[in-house]
C-alpha cells in the first residue's frame, strides 16, 4: 500500500531529524541520541555504541572506528587501532573478548566527547541506515515521515527485508 501517488517525493531535513531522533529515543533515551553510550548486549552482539547503538556483530562499530580513525583525532587512537583487529572479525570468540575488554569501552567512551567521533557516528548512521531508509521508501513510493522511522528503525535492527518480506 502506498502513502500517496507522488513519484518525486523526498523527506526534508526536518523529517530525516524525527526519523533519528524517534528511533534515538528508543536504543539511548535521548532524541539526538548519547554518543558515549556503551554498552555489552547479551544477545551476541558484542559491544553497543553511540548515538545509534552501532553493534560488533553487524560490523557498524568498526566502520563508526574506522570513520574516526580517518579523522586523525588523537583521543582513544592508539587503543582504538589496537583492538581494531579483534572489530574486524565477527566470531563468537571474537565478540566476547572485546565485550570484556574495558579498556577499549573506556576509549570509545573518551573518543565520544570529541566532534570528530560525534561527527563518525552520524556519518555512518546516515550511509549505513538512514539512506538506505530513504532509498526504500522512495522505491516504494512511502512518503510519511512515518514510514521512514519505520523502516529506518527496522534496517537498524537489521529486520527489515524479514519484515518487508511477511508484508
Amino acid at each position: 500500500m502506498q502513502d500517496t501517488n507522488s513519484d518525486k517525493h523526498t523527506f526534508s531535513d526536518a523529517d530525516k531529524l524525527k526519523a533519528l531522533s524517534i528511533v534515538n529515543i528508543f536504543e539511548t533515551s535521548r532524541p539526538m541520541g548519547d554518543a558515549a553510550a556503551c554498552i555489552v548486549l547479551d544477545d551476541g552482539a558484542g559491544v553497543s555504541y553511540g548515538m545509534a547503538q552501532f553493534t560488533h556483530r553487524s560490523g557498524s562499530l568498526r566502520a563508526v572506528v574506522d570513520e574516526y580513525l580517518a579523522t586523525g583525532c588523537p583521543v582513544g587512537r592508539d587503543i582504538l587501532i589496537e583492538k581494531r583487529p579483534l572489530l574486524l572479525k565477527k566470531t563468537r570468540p571474537a565478540i566476547t573478548k572485546l565485550a570484556a575488554d574495558e579498556q577499549f569501552k573506556r576509549a570509545l567512551r573518551a573518543a565520544a566527547v570529541t566532534a570528530e567521533m560525534k561527527a563518525a557516528q552520524q556519518e555512518t548512521a546516515f550511509r549505513l541506515y538512514l539512506k538506505p531508509a530513504i532509498d526504500i521508501c522512495t522505491r516504494r513510493r512511502f512518503v510519511l515521515p512515518l514510514s521512514l522511522v519505520v523502516v529506518y528503525d527496522s534496517i537498524v535492527h537489521g529486520s527489515f527485508d524479514v519484515i518487508a518480506a511477511k508484508t
